[in-house]
């Protein structure tokens, strides 16, 4: 794969934990999904980084058409089994610079969480430009809050010291959606961009402060992977202090608070 990347392998039975979103929320996300892509039982709908299944599976279940997993990671997928027993989903291991798919070939895309850890991000854009056929959608998602306190001053302590390691790629939606308009002004009609997120994309849960601890002491987040060893231990010592003069009983929870936020750009079939 040319270009920097980072592989989620090394921490695939651990992402979900790191990444939760209560089943409503899900379910409402892929009847999203169905609907905005209108995909119909002879069109393919595709998660471009799949990881562990997390909206493919329930969009699996109700999408008339069929849906594609398609991820890098062999790690990762192999998390979908379990979650997809009646094998809804297809599942292909590839490169998203280079999309095993003809052109214009594609209802609807789903990407999420995919392009901070690809340097070449543009290209992976352009080719999901590619894949989508005319009057097709990309869907971009972004999970927005639900990091813990203790996450944030692991991190602010890391930034400090100069050892986190920010994101290769593009963070949040608006730099890929700025150039999806900008790309969009050659070779097809101009695309729209619709936001998608409705109240029902909001919830709240209670994260155990031993299980934040426990992510973190792991090294879950991508950020931490180059984290010098010796630094990690320092810093995570110093989380765990926080977390007891905060908490005072590391059994206690958090209240996290999330949203999942979803743009819709779509090309128009003239």
């Amino acid at each position: 794969m040319p270009g920097r990347f980072r592989s989620f392998d090394v921490v695939a039975r651990d992402y979900d934990k790191t990444r939760v979103i209560p089943d409503a929320q899900l379910k409402s996300i892929a009847k999203i999904c169905s609907e905005t892509s209108k995909v119909d039982r002879k069109g393919l709908f595709l998660d471009a980084g799949v990881g562990t299944g997390r909206f493919a599976v329930p969009l699996a279940r109700i999408a008339p058409g069929r849906v594609v997993g398609i991820d890098i990671s062999l790690e990762m997928m192999g998390m979908i089994a379990p979650k997809d027993p009646q094998g809804n989903l297809l599942l292909l291991s590839g490169d998203l610079l280079r999309l095993p798919f003809p052109d214009r070939s594609i209802r609807g895309v789903l990407a999420v969480h995919i392009l901070h850890i690809i340097e070449d991000w543009k290209t992976v854009l352009d080719e999901l430009w590619r894949v989508i056929e005319p009057g097709g959608v990309l869907i971009l998602g972004t999970e927005l809050g639900g990091r813990s306190v203790l996450t944030d001053f692991y991190f602010e302590r890391a930034r400090a010291r100069r050892v986190l390691v920010e994101n290769i790629g593009a963070t949040g939606s608006a730099p890929a959606l700025n150039y999806l308009r900008q790309r969009s002004q050659t070779g097809r009609p101009a695309a729209s961009v619709e936001l998608l997120s409705t109240p029902s994309l909001t919830w709240k849960r209670l994260m155990p402060v031993e299980e934040t601890l426990s992510i973190l002491e792991r090294s879950t987040f991508t950020q931490m992977w180059d984290v010098p060893v010796d630094q990690h231990r320092e810093i995570f010592q110093e989380t765990k202090d926080y977390a007891i003069r905060t908490f005072k009983d590391l059994s206690r929870s958090e209240i996290l608070k999330a949203q999942f936020v979803m743009h819709a750009v779509r090309w128009p079939k003239a």
